[in-house]
Parts: C-alpha cells; structure tokens; sequence
C-alpha cells in the first residue's frame, strides 16, 4: 500500500504545484520561460518516479495495468520496396556567374538594363563617355581615304612603269598603318561599351549613370539561366557507394523541391583538409530552374541499401529493452511484444525482420504499454 500511497502523493503534489503556476501573465516573458524549464524537469522527474513505482508493483503484481484499455495506432504490415539513403549536405552553384567591369577610365553616360532583367547575348548593357575616340575615329577614316587614293595612284604608276618602287612601298605602308590605327580606335571605342558574353538575368547593377568607371571596376553580376549545378562534398569512406551516371535525391528545403536526379561528375581529388570529394549534378528540371539562387543549400540523397520487398513500421514504434528492439503486435484484443531486427531506416520509417506480412503493429501510444495489456485500435497509419 505505501507503494500505492507514493503514486496518489506525487500526482496530488504536481497537481497542486500546476495550480500554484496557473497564473503565467503576471510574469515577464523571461520569466515564463524559465518557469517552463523548470515545470518540465519536474515533470520529467515525477514521470520517472511513477515509471519506477510501476516497475516495481509489477514485479509484485504482474496484473497491474493489464485490465486497463488503452486506445492507440496501428499499422498493417504488407511488403514493399524499401530505400535507405546517406543524406549530405551540399549547395546550388552557377557554372557561370561573372561580374562584367569597365575597361576604360570613363563616366558612364547610359544603363540600358535593369537588376532581374533577362538579356542575350551580345545585348548592349552600358555605355561610357566615348566622345573623344569617336572624333580621332573620325579623323583617321578622312585621312585613310586619301591615303587610299594616293596609294591606289602610285600602284598604278608603278605597275606601268612610271613611278619609283619606294614611291609605291611608301603610299602603302601609309595605308596600312592608318587601317590598323582605325581598328585600334574602333577596339577602343568597343570598350566603351559592355554587352552580356551570354543569355542571362541581371542580378545586379552595381554602376550609375555619371559616375566614373575604372578599368576592373565591377558594373554588373551576370547569372547565366541554362548553366546550375549543385555540389556536394562526401566523406572517402563513402567513395565505393557512388559513381557516375548513379540516380540519387536532391531537396531544397527552402524551396520546399524534391526532384529525380543524377551525379553527372566525381572529382578525382580528395581533399587533405576534410578528407572529402565533390560531386556534382547537373540535371535539374526546367521547372525548379527559375527559383534557383547561388548558394541555396541543397541535400543530396544517395541510396545506401535497396529492399525490394521489405516490412515497414514507424520508427516510433520500435522500443528496446537491454538493447533488444521489439514492437508490439494486436492479438485477440490485447498487446504482445515481437522481437525484431533493424535492417534499414530511412526519416521516421524503418525495415525490420521478425515479423510477418499482415502483422498488426501497434505505433501511436505503443510506448505505454505493457505485455498483455488491453488495446482498442483507434486510428490505422499509412506508411
């Protein structure tokens, strides 16, 4: 009886203590915080002290509890394929990601694009004060034509035999050094102008229209649309699991995606530092394409081990006792203890051996109960 006695105390005890603590909004919110800790650790205290006391009348009584029903969920077990996968953490990467700067020291007189904007290739983004190199541009064509003419004349002459071979040699090399003078100008008068090496999106504009640019200051960051990739750094001991071509499982939590994939490469170093490789994965639906950033963090799910017919349970429902795992089964309204074998896990489910197709696993509420206690099956639970 005092065993009993105990229990009725420390329930009255938490009783009385929640209602000493019932009235929180007069304390500030650090204080309800704290006062939370502390009623859970009591909690967990006097759960711990009833566990025990219960424990020990069944050892006296081993009736105790059983007539009690308990409503809980259940599962029923039926083949199916089952894959476990490593899971390591990687991030999206953008095999072109460039800042376009300025080649001259000049002002910028223009801006054509806007951050987010998508442009072609070749399309003219930015112009600088080129005034200067278009009037020199201007002068040397005037004086390529006359130097045109007068080669073209002395060609003539010299091919009819009447004018001198230097004469000739001179007018030509007066020629040509004013063609390549002119393209000199007009290379300058090009990079006065930034125009996208690629299709892409404007992902900043990072000059203003006035304001001096410098040969290597950074006008734009360009993203190319067609060229994202994710990389992932895995440990060596995990190199025999992985190859080329093998399918895996990529999430993006913040894009709340999972897609289909597949690793494209492999690198052939292994980092000293961290003992790792990269690899890489380039094939990502068109659909998910659009929402990627640089830098997103992205898992990569490699199967580990495949069952093509397994029994799964929940992992909630598996329990140990002296390292032994076991789940409860339904029979004849009443729980009994199976012992099984983790083959596999995978989130919040688990292959197991031991058990048998059709099987009634006991999940939802399977923690409290006891071997041949009364159960009522309240809600059935797909896996």
């Amino acid at each position: 009886m005092s065993k009993l006695t105990t229990i009725v105390v420390l329930s009255t005890f938490l009783f009385w203590h929640c209602q000493s603590h019932s009235k929180p909004e007069k304390l500030s919110l650090e204080e309800k915080k704290k006062q939370v800790e502390k009623l859970r650790k009591e909690l967990f205290r006097l759960q711990s002290q009833i566990a025990e006391l219960e424990q020990a009348i069944q050892a006296e009584d081993s009736t105790y509890g059983l007539g009690k029903q308990v409503s809980v969920g259940y599962t029923v077990l039926q083949p199916q394929p089952f894959i476990a996968y490593l899971q390591f953490q990687g991030a999206v990467d953008n095999r072109q990601v460039v800042n376009l700067t300025g080649k001259i020291a000049a002002p910028v007189v223009a801006i054509y694009v806007q951050e987010g904007q998508q442009v072609a290739a070749h399309q003219l983004l930015l112009e600088q004060e080129a005034e200067v190199i278009r009037k020199n541009l201007t002068e040397l064509r005037t004086r390529l034509e006359l130097a045109r003419t007068l080669y073209e004349k002395q060609k003539k002459l010299y091919e009819e035999g009447i004018g001198s071979e230097v004469q000739y040699l001179t007018a030509k090399n007066n020629k040509e050094a004013l063609e390549a003078s002119i393209a000199t100008v007009e290379e300058q008068l090009r990079n006065a102008q930034i125009r996208a090496p690629f299709a892409g999106k404007v992902d900043a504009v990072l000059a203003r229209p006035g304001e001096l640019l410098a040969p290597g200051a950074p006008a734009f960051r360009l993203i190319s649309s067609g060229q994202w990739e994710i990389k992932s750094e895995i440990p060596e001991s995990y190199l025999s699991l992985v190859r080329p071509g093998q399918e895996v499982e990529i999430h993006i939590p913040d894009l709340a995606s999972t897609f289909r994939s597949r690793i494209a490469t492999i690198s052939e170093n292994i980092s000293p530092l961290s003992r790792t490789f990269t690899i890489v994965i380039r094939e990502i639906p068109t659909s998910y394409k659009n929402q990627l950033r640089p830098n997103l963090i992205a898992y990569v799910r490699i199967p580990e081990k495949q069952l093509p017919q397994a029994l799964v349970v929940p992992t909630e429902a598996i329990q140990f006792q002296d390292s032994v795992a076991f789940v409860y089964v339904y029979r004849s309204g009443a729980a009994y203890r199976k012992q099984v074998k983790i083959a596999a896990t995978r989130g919040g489910i688990t292959a197991v051996t031991g058990v048998n197709a059709g099987d009634t696993v006991l999940t939802t509420g399977a923690s409290l109960l006891s071997e041949g206690q009364r159960v009522l099956l309240s809600s059935v639970e797909g896996l």
